[in-house]
């Protein structure tokens, strides 16, 4: 008898796993251009927990490709390889220095002037 109900209650969990897998969505990640505006927003204000910026950060984004360019120069940014600016770490709860703030600053005036100025249709 407890053959016939460990044996049930495992077919019960593997047809769950079974559906699941079936009509589940793989994880996306797809950050929209407001999106990232908040992120590099609150570099500033200490809003932006260092998770979500290092997920942006290394995350490629496939969908956007201008938003793609943004990425990429804050990838950059953040491994050293922008020869204007060094990121180092900040104080009191920044994810960078004054200095790096101030960069990221910059890049975020850029993406708000490109949103700004982007068309509201594309064609494709």
């Amino acid at each position: 008898m407890e053959f016939v109900v460990v044996f049930l209650v495992s077919l019960v969990i593997l047809l769950l796993l079974v559906v699941g897998l079936l009509f589940g969505r793989p994880p996306v990640y797809r950050p929209d251009r407001a999106y990232v505006l908040r992120l590099m927003q609150g570099v500033e204000d200490r809003s932006t927990t260092e998770q979500a910026w290092s997920l942006f950060v290394h995350t490629p984004i496939s969908h956007d490709a201008e938003l793609e360019v943004f990425r990429r120069r804050c990838y950059q940014f953040d491994q050293g390889e922008e020869c204007d600016v060094i990121a180092r770490p900040g104080l009191h709860g920044y994810l960078y220095d004054l200095k790096g703030r101030n960069y990221i600053r910059q890049l975020t005036t850029e993406l708000e002037t490109f949103i700004r100025n982007a068309p509201l249709s594309v064609d494709f």
